[in-house]
């Protein structure tokens, strides 16, 4: 194997063998010798001991020519005989080290995105922001004051090149759900069921009643006196649907389909259903009634 800075040699005579020998009595190692032909050898050798190598096989019957320098001698000669070219190198190995020092670009990711602004201002309080230099101890500053905000519960801060990645979750708990004072009917229908365990009923069974209705008040009366509570009850409402369907001809998969969007419309489970069709210029147009039972509670 040769070293990295070698220079290239090509020696010619009537026995070159005899020339390698003589390079080596006098302590001059060469390296991947070839033979080029009958009287020529091509080899490498140290570019330090160059000029050993013309000294030793001065007034030889040997021609000794260098070829030129290889591997990084090559490279050091084409710098120093090019001063602009390594003083560009060396500008730009301290461009890419300011770049990967700085901070170019911030990505904020988790559950916390949404409020990506809040998490900049913290940043920027810490001492980061786009086009300045990181610091470690500025970063674990930011992750502890991100922590503190409201409903954070991780918080990390990574740099990868120029780019900072800041990941800030917040608490998956569920908020607390709000319990209904009343029971209030949600569309126009019939009291079919009515179960009261806490506060006041309101209609009665087999009553019609209309869309926003109370059907169960947060109340109850003791003595004289009116007390504020929050309902349990649960209640079931037949309600009715009508609604008119248009396709190019009668078919049953026509019939189907108006019967399919009727039931989607009104919601609630099915309990009677009526389908009448009539002729509309080239087409058909079905009208579909319903009666579905609506199921609701509050505080169960």
């Amino acid at each position: 194997m040769r070293p990295p800075f070698c220079c290239e040699v090509e020696i010619g005579g009537v026995m070159p063998l005899s020339a390698l020998e003589r390079l080596a009595r006098a302590g001059i190692r060469t390296y991947c010798v070839r033979k080029v032909s009958v009287c020529r050898l091509k080899l490498y050798v140290r570019a330090k001991e160059m000029q050993k190598v013309f000294a030793i096989l001065r007034g030889s019957c040997y021609t000794v020519t260098n070829k030129g320098s290889v591997g990084c001698k090559r490279l050091a000669d084409a710098l120093l005989a090019r001063p602009g070219l390594w003083i560009g190198a060396l500008l730009l190995a301290a461009a890419l080290w300011a770049g990967g020092a700085a901070v170019l670009r911030i990505e904020v990711e988790g559950s916390a995105a949404w409020n990506a602004a809040r998490v900049r201002e913290v940043l920027q309080e810490a001492g980061i922001a786009p086009f300045t230099f990181y610091r470690e101890e500025e970063g674990e500053a930011a992750r502890t004051a991100l922590l503190a905000l409201p409903g954070v519960v991780f918080a990390s801060v990574e740099k990868s090149g120029c780019v900072l990645t800041v990941t800030v979750e917040e608490s998956a708990e569920p908020p607390a759900p709000v319990r209904k004072q009343s029971l209030v009917a949600p569309r126009a229908g019939v009291v079919e069921e009515l179960t009261v365990l806490r506060g006041t009923a309101e209609v009665c069974v087999g009553e019609a009643v209309s869309a926003g209705q109370t059907l169960v008040g947060g109340y109850f009366v003791q003595g004289e006196e009116r007390h504020e509570t929050f309902a349990i009850a649960r209640c079931s409402l037949l309600c009715s649907f009508q609604g008119e369907y248009a396709f190019a001809a009668e078919s049953e998969a026509a019939r189907e389909s108006a019967l399919a969007q009727a039931l989607l419309a009104a919601g609630g489970e099915p309990v009677a259903q009526e389908i009448s069709v009539r002729a509309e210029g080239e087409g058909a147009v079905y009208a579909v009634r319903l009666t579905v039972r609506v199921r609701l509670s509050a505080g169960l």
